[in-house]
């Protein structure tokens, strides 16, 4: 019983560590593809794919996701208030980058997951973008954010 355990055990430390080894190779190389010189600016030029236009990118070294200035948010069959049972689901929304140029969006609902900012907690819609810099093109999630 207890070799059982500790073999178990092993395997789940593994796993875990490989895993975090994975995530941050993956980070490193994501890192150097988007680095010039080894370093990023504070802000990039980067284009939205979907929307056709493009937004300033500004470096948040503490976030652990992407989040875009979205407005009119709309979930198809869902309520006015972001909850996780809409996920899945279709949503509408309209991006708006820096110098006011805007496109409506459509997208499936991948995530709806709570974002503590500094002054309180809310749920936020999570879609994939498809996000274009130095002619790389990276699918990344992003949280809708109405800035």
């Amino acid at each position: 019983m207890r070799v059982e355990r500790l073999k178990r055990n092993f395997s789940e430390r593994t796993w875990r560590w490989a895993i975090g080894v994975l995530s941050a190779t993956v980070g490193i190389f994501i890192g150097h593809l988007w680095s010039d010189n080894g370093q990023l600016s504070a802000l990039e030029l980067v284009t939205i794919e979907e929307a056709a236009i493009s937004f300033d990118a500004r470096l948040d070294t503490g976030a652990t996701i992407s989040s875009i200035n979205a407005r009119d948010l709309e979930v198809i069959g869902g309520g006015d208030r972001p909850h996780r049972s809409d996920k899945g689901k279709q949503i509408r929304f309209t991006v708006v980058n820096g110098t006011g140029v805007t496109a409506r969006l459509e997208s499936t609902i991948e995530q709806v997951r709570g974002i503590a900012t500094s002054d309180c907690s809310e749920l936020r819609y999570h879609v994939y973008l498809t996000v274009l810099r130095d002619g790389a093109r990276y699918r990344l999630l992003m949280n809708l954010n109405d800035r």
